[in-house]
């Protein structure tokens, strides 16, 4: 044989795609979460990411949840990296992402807070279907629609909810 072509197809993407460091930390605070939606997220290289400070801790947020976090003092920024987080480049369409889009489920490592934006670094531990968590708004308290949720607009806030605990009862193992 001269030539011989084969095509590889890569296989069909797993529920819940463990990233290189997988275990969810022992301090790990489930209370609350946060959730970053945003345009320029390198999920596959947890690369830091720069996001703008008007959107930061602004909107979505629950009663009360806020007030304690809101000023990004010392004490609110070690609380927000022990929570768990989503990493979410916003949907391809109106309340869809594309089909081959995931979000990073993981943590903050270090914030650096600056008049201009804050500069996030992700720990991002598993990759997750994106459009999984567009059909999960009520488990997740994510304000919106099928048409329009808050996966389609940038910004960053804290939720009060075990994510963990309702990603379990989703049907992911975590």
């Amino acid at each position: 044989v001269d030539n011989m072509n084969i095509t590889i197809q890569p296989p069909a993407p797993m529920l819940l795609q463990p990233s290189t460091n997988t275990a969810i930390p022992v301090n790990a605070d489930t209370t609350h979460y946060n959730l970053f939606v945003f345009n320029d997220i390198d999920l596959q290289t947890g690369a830091p990411f720069i996001f703008p400070a008007d959107r930061a801790l602004t909107e979505h947020m629950g009663d009360g949840v806020d007030e304690g976090f809101a000023a990004l003092d010392d004490a609110a920024i070690t609380r927000i990296t022990k929570f768990p987080s989503i990493f979410a480049n916003e949907n391809a369409s109106y309340g869809h992402a594309a089909e081959d889009q995931v979000l990073g489920l993981g943590f903050v490592k270090q914030l650096k807070v600056r008049h201009e934006g804050i500069k996030i670094y992700p720990d991002i531990r598993y990759l997750i279907p994106q459009q999984r968590l567009n059909e999960a708004l009520f488990e997740l308290d994510l304000r919106g629609t099928g048409s329009f949720n808050e996966f389609n607009r940038t910004h960053w806030c804290i939720k009060r909810i075990d994510l963990i605990g309702e990603l379990r009862e989703l049907g992911f193992n975590i």
